[in-house]
């Protein structure tokens, strides 16, 4: 038996009941970030190990353990579920949930390409579901603040933007026996880390004229160091870099026609940036710290969207998803990385 929460009745909602699909790393995170919201609780957990969902669950008081995905449902009310697998099971678990009426917030990125995003997003516009990609840094504190800076014209017109975020990952001879490196499991840093500078340019850029990407790639086919530069009216460029083959900075610079802005490291969940204008020496420091990884923030933006009987973000919309996966499937067609069934 599945129990609902339609979003005629969302604005009743005095607790807000969670389901996390998937029980990795980022699912504890989410967990531990769902505890510092007073009008939130986890109610269900669902794995392909019923074993894995007894221990989440218990870690995290929540009261319904599955052993499958569909079972997950089986339990209490579920007011909105987080899809937190690898990659490759985003598309069928988003539609198993929409096409039960059940809101999900879906781990980014959404889908492995844009045809994957574009049936989600038809299915949640067609079920009149809610739906919204996990691109949690779009409500993080600082880039909020950053979006807002930059809008007002503190910098001026903005002129260009790097971004990176890189990692060491494992050894070479290890490259077939990891996620990250096999196109089979959604593997390659583009979908995993590049995202994250491609996304910064379209959130402050919007979409670009053109793209242009290169990769190297291993032996099975996933790219391990990408750069991509988009362009914009009037010639402006975004340069996005990832790679898996060691660890970056991780920061962002805004180049501004009256000044620079510096999103500190890590770029996309930062607690800071510094604004430098003309010859202001030093830099006027922003910060706006706060406590646990920084998810219970796109958490609170569900609820609020849902108790507004809204059916998608309007921070984050369903069109937002369909136009930075556009951009992405375009860079892996260019760079010659292709997974299963495409």
């Amino acid at each position: 038996m599945c129990y609902i929460s339609r979003a005629p009745n969302a604005t009743a909602i005095a607790t807000f009941n969670w389901a996390i699909l998937g029980l990795g790393k980022i699912a504890r995170k989410f967990a531990e970030d769902l505890q510092r919201i007073d009008d939130a609780r986890l109610v269900a957990v669902g794995s392909r190990s019923l074993e894995r969902a007894r221990a989440f669950a218990a870690d995290f008081g929540a009261e319904h353990a599955a052993g499958s995905y569909a079972a997950t449902f089986d339990g209490p009310r579920v007011d909105a579920v987080y899809v937190a697998t690898p990659h490759t099971g985003h598309r069928e678990l988003t539609l198993l949930c929409l096409e039960r009426g059940i809101p999900v917030l879906c781990e980014k990125p959404m889908g492995l390409n844009y045809a994957e995003v574009e049936e989600m997003v038809n299915a949640a516009r067609r079920t009149n579901t809610y739906l919204m990609e996990a691109l949690w840094s779009c409500f993080i504190p600082a880039l909020v603040e950053v979006k807002r800076t930059v809008e007002a014209g503190a910098i001026g017109t903005l002129e260009g933007l790097r971004a990176d975020f890189g990692f060491r990952g494992v050894a070479r001879e290890d490259f077939d026996r990891d996620r990250l490196y096999n196109p089979a499991l959604g593997g390659g840093a583009l979908l995993d880390i590049g995202i994250y500078p491609i996304w910064l340019a379209q959130y402050l850029f919007g979409a670009p004229e053109e793209i242009h990407g290169v990769a190297r790639l291993t032996e099975l086919g996933a790219d391990v160091d990408t750069q991509v530069t988009l362009r914009y009216p009037g010639g402006r460029l975004a340069h996005c870099y990832s790679t898996l083959l060691g660890a970056t900075k991780t920061d962002a610079l805004l180049l501004g026609s009256e000044g620079e802005l510096h999103l500190h490291s890590r770029f996309h969940h930062a607690h800071g940036f510094s604004l430098l204008k003309g010859d202001e020496v030093p830099p006027t420091n922003h910060y706006h710290r706060f406590e646990g990884h920084g998810y219970q923030y796109e958490a609170r933006a569900v609820m609020d969207d849902l108790r507004a009987g809204r059916k998608e973000s309007p921070i984050w919309s369903l069109d937002d998803s369909l136009l930075l996966h556009r951009t992405l499937t375009e860079v892996r067609r260019q760079i010659g990385v292709v997974y299963p069934g495409e």
